[in-house]
């Protein structure tokens, strides 16, 4: 287990979390964002305070209380508001994934038997398009309609109008007492829409969650994050927005992954959070610019190694050697954090290598998320880290290379999945350790090393464990690779091999080629050389005998995860 390095605050519950951040940070700006027109805006911490009250006391007094409300839409002030009001004491917060088909929203809205949905502009065309088959009576609150129109709620109205009932002495919302072990987060975990699976969190869960990461990752008060993942994700929600209201960090906005760039330019955030495949094209993008100046190689060689001695002695050097590698970031970088998938080690320890903090964590919906991670003063470029405070890991069923399956224990585990004992109980063992499925192994100084997947993993003939997730690595590290998903297939006398699906990176195979058109022919040999080369690197029964060229690119989860069943 991780030992905390920063002294941390006491709070179990959200509201208790949030009054302690105004008090310390009030004038701060907790938001930053564009409004319609492209102007930046500022929202304080007692602002937003004051607007999480006048919001809760609209929806209570909507009949709201205690309901589930689910909160849909595009990363914004208004849905971090939305969420914080909620969960502050209005009812239970059902985050919903804005990407999602109507037929998955719906099941949502059943199952999670949400009474009301907050959703932006974009959500609610998708609503109103099949607005006869919504559940009876469900309230619609749209965040940017500025008056009651065709039976949408206006968001606006609500918070002038709570404010006002707060004026006045409805302090219900106020004076509501939190149960901090109850249901106050309902999430619907990626490939579960349409089913009744749905992770159950309590306030405690995701406060001791935030309590832990703050005591091995160091935020500053008035330093500044991006957020660019999708918030309805409690990677996103749990790490870019709780733990940075915990911080008094001013958390600010991503207009969309096309306009990314010109954001990092406009806030020069000093943290980021990513995933993987975000990280890499920003790797790739500094990697290219350095190809083009000479010698940079060498520079930034000799400026890790002078930042380093200087460092040694108090001064901070990076700045000066890594200035254009930062600006790539928007200047101010200081600390970037990679979940949600595995990532390429030689881009983490390269990162630092130029100044740029970086370590990878790991988590599950389940457990609020995180679970394992590096921190600041304890890392390894190529681990996933150490238990975080608080949290009891084993490795279980390990086989003779030392990988087994990940169990964990500690407050941040779910309560379990929605109206569906069978589930929770098929994932607890009778220790009550939370099964993951997910496989790794550890070394001796408590650092674990993800393997893969449980229900992923291929069987040979011979019984040895194959872990697609090792060869995938491997594969995209090839030039001609862009994409690909390795599983276990039967072969004509019925021995299970492995079998890959490759998308090609077109544009990389015409540059092998001096740039000329290319076609199938060229193609086929760039990836099957690509294959040779990852099967000269493995063992025999690892390797790939047998694979498929594809057309296009593979379907993604939100998070940019490939999809593994398809």
């Amino acid at each position: 287990m991780n030992r905390p390095k920063y002294k941390v605050r006491e709070f179990n519950n959200f509201r208790e979390m949030l009054l302690q951040s105004v008090t310390l940070y009030g004038h701060d700006p907790a938001f930053r964002y564009k409004n319609s027109i492209g102007q930046i805006r500022d929202v304080s911490y007692k602002r937003f305070y004051t607007h999480v009250n006048s919001l809760g006391t609209s929806l209570i007094e909507l009949g709201l209380e205690g309901e589930r409300i689910a909160i849909a839409g595009a990363n914004s002030y208004k849905w971090c508001l939305s969420y914080m009001s909620v969960v502050c004491g209005a009812g239970v917060a059902v985050p919903t994934d804005k990407e999602l088909p109507f037929e998955d929203i719906k099941s949502i809205l059943e199952v999670s038997e949400a009474k009301a949905v907050i959703f932006d502009k974009k959500f609610g065309e998708k609503l109103l398009e099949h607005r006869d088959e919504l559940p009876d009576g469900l309230v619609l609150i749209g965040m940017d309609v500025k008056q009651d129109e065709d039976g949408i709620i206006s968001f606006d109205r609500l918070v002038e109008e709570g404010e006002a009932l707060i004026a006045d002495g409805h302090m219900e919302y106020l004076n509501k007492e939190i149960s901090d072990n109850e249901l106050t987060v309902l999430l619907f975990t990626s490939g579960t829409t349409g089913m009744s699976k749905a992770v159950m969190l309590s306030a405690n869960n995701i406060c001791s969650d935030i309590r832990s990461i703050m005591g091995i990752v160091k935020i500053n008060h008035g330093e500044r994050i991006l957020s660019v993942l999708p918030l309805h994700h409690t990677y996103e929600c749990t790490v870019t927005f709780l733990c940075c209201v915990y911080g008094g960090v001013t958390i600010c906005f991503s207009e969309g992954l096309r306009y990314i760039t010109r954001n990092l330019q406009e806030f020069k955030p000093h943290i980021l959070i990513v995933v993987p495949l975000m990280l890499e094209k920003f790797y790739h993008r500094i990697q290219k610019a350095m190809e083009k100046e000479k010698a940079a190689s060498f520079k930034v060689n000799v400026g890790h190694a002078i930042a380093k001695t200087v460092g040694a002695v108090g001064i901070d050097a990076n700045g000066y050697f890594f200035a254009k590698i930062r600006e790539a970031f928007g200047g101010e970088i200081r600390l970037i954090i990679s979940g949600a998938a595995a990532i390429d080690p030689v881009i983490i320890r390269n990162l630092n290598k130029y100044g740029i903090k970086t370590f990878q964590g790991y988590g599950l919906t389940e457990c609020s998320p995180i679970v394992i991670c590096n921190g600041d003063k304890d890392s390894k470029h190529d681990s996933i880290g150490k238990a975080i405070p608080d949290v009891e890991a084993r490795l279980d069923n390990r086989d003779e290379n030392g990988v087994g399956e990940i169990c964990v224990k500690g407050p941040m585990v779910m309560l379990g999945y929605y109206k569906n004992e069978e589930a929770t109980k098929a994932c607890f063992d009778d220790e009550g350790w939370f099964h993951t499925g997910d496989l790794a192994r550890a070394d001796k100084d408590g650092f674990y090393y993800i393997c893969g997947r449980s229900k992923s993993v291929i069987v040979t003939r011979n019984g040895k464990n194959v872990y697609p997730e090792e060869l995938e690595a491997l594969l995209v590290k090839e030039q001609a690779v862009k994409e690909c998903i390795v599983s276990g297939v039967e072969d004509e006398k019925g021995a299970t091999i492995v079998y890959a699906r490759i998308f090609p990176d077109s544009a990389a195979v015409s540059a092998m080629n001096s740039n000329r058109n290319v076609g199938e022919k060229e193609i086929s040999k760039a990836v099957s050389d690509a294959v040779r080369s990852v099967n000269s690197k493995v063992v025999s029964y690892k390797m790939i005998k047998k694979f498929e060229i594809v057309n296009k690119e593979f379907q993604k989860t939100t998070t940019s995860k490939i999809k593994r069943n398809q």
